[in-house]
């Protein structure tokens, strides 16, 4: 198993980017101010533990929330003979993540108030932002915190066969707890762990670091021969 700059999963790291200042997502430009990391009147680094811990838990509130909906509205369908039929929606508000604004949470070689799609602010609601366009089955399966199969950390658990973990110091996706969350996880592997110094989550101007991990790769098939 080859984990190269990975995420968490697709629900786990969506929900830890969630902004949770969106508390109506019929509404999702009204936003709380006391949770708006981008607001002028907004909370602003450092953070404390305290601050992100509630944070945290108000993201998975925000996420369970849609989640309610989905089910909702799949319900409706069903009830009406639609049982194949699909609804589209947009998320708003997916790139709010302490992190990117305070280099001190899950602290790595990343650059301040950046992230892997450039100012987080613009992406928050830009529209190549996470699951901005969706479908209710989709949300299911990809993106809901409670209940989608492809969770990373439960599937790392049930792997066995030796695990490359590739990780780069600078990534401004996956942050040093994703690699760490889910090698501790794969606790059934032999673990190999790298670090690729200074790489960013997809080497942008980083060929020479890009080959670094190619060959970490190369090498360590090599030895499973």
């Amino acid at each position: 198993m080859l984990l190269l700059a990975a995420h968490l999963s697709r629900n786990l790291t969506l929900t830890e980017w969630m902004d949770p200042s969106i508390e109506d997502e019929s509404r999702p430009f009204e936003r709380n101010p006391a949770w708006n990391l981008y607001a002028p009147d907004g909370p602003k680094p450092p953070y404390s533990a305290e601050f992100v811990a509630e944070f945290r838990q108000r993201q998975i509130a925000r996420n369970r929330r849609i989640t309610k909906w989905v089910k909702e509205q799949l319900a409706e369908l069903k009830a009406q003979g639609l049982e194949n039929h699909e609804r589209c929606f947009t998320v708003q508000g997916t790139m709010a993540d302490p992190r990117w604004l305070d280099p001190a949470v899950d602290p790595n070689d990343r650059e301040p108030g950046h992230c892997m799609l450039g100012d987080p602010f613009v992406v928050n609601d830009g529209p190549v932002g996470l699951a901005r366009f969706t479908t209710l089955r989709s949300w299911l399966s990809q993106w809901s915190y409670d209940d989608s199969n492809a969770d990373g950390l439960k599937c790392a658990a049930r792997i066995s066969g030796p695990m490359l973990v590739i990780e780069n110091s600078a990534d401004d996706a996956c942050t040093p707890s994703h690699a760490a969350r889910l090698m501790a996880a794969a606790s059934r592997c032999e673990i190999e762990h790298r670090l690729i110094q200074g790489a960013n989550h997809y080497y942008f101007g980083q060929p020479e670091l890009a080959q670094q991990a190619a060959e970490a790769v190369r090498d360590w098939v090599k030895k499973q021969g």
